[in-house]
């Protein structure tokens, strides 16, 4: 009888240790709904131009925009960010400057590889939720000379 209980008290833990990361992934955006931000970002922009895009991006995210972990961000055609949903403080900071905790130089890649088609690029960045720097995988899209780009953050 003892067995039993033991190894119901431990099969019991193990799915409270399994359960415990499918619960804290459940906030988290997934890649799917950051294409799908991607697409909406630029749809906006196609329809307001760059000035009320960028400006609704920047200054009044929507949930469209922003939500939980997921942000629009935008690269200009001068190497500048000329869109943050979280962080205002990296407008105009250039492509070059984007350099993560090993070395990557995330930045010039994305703005270097990215096509109208889109492209993935893995990274660590600060995660806005949990204020860690964690592994990041934005999708970017070229249009209109702009780099429009949505990551996912992975525990």
């Amino acid at each position: 009888m003892t067995t039993i209980r033991r190894f119901r008290g431990r099969a019991a833990a193990l799915l409270l240790i399994l359960a415990v990361p499918a619960a804290a992934g459940e906030n988290r955006g997934t890649a799917r709904e950051a294409r799908d931000m991607v697409a909406r970002a630029i749809a906006y922009y196609d329809e307001m131009g760059a000035s009320a895009a960028f400006a609704k991006f920047n200054h009044d995210p929507a949930p469209e925009f922003l939500d939980r972990d997921l942000y629009i961000f935008v690269g200009g055609r001068d190497e500048g960010m000329v869109a943050h949903a979280v962080d205002p403080s990296l407008l105009g900071v250039k492509y070059s400057s984007f350099v993560d905790a090993d070395g990557t130089r995330f930045g010039e890649e994305m703005r270097e590889a990215v096509t109208p088609d889109g492209i993935r690029v893995d990274y660590k960045f600060r995660n806005p939720v949990t204020g860690k720097i964690e592994r990041k995988s934005s999708w970017a899209v070229l249009h209109d000379g702009y780099v429009f780009g949505v990551g996912i953050y992975r525990p």
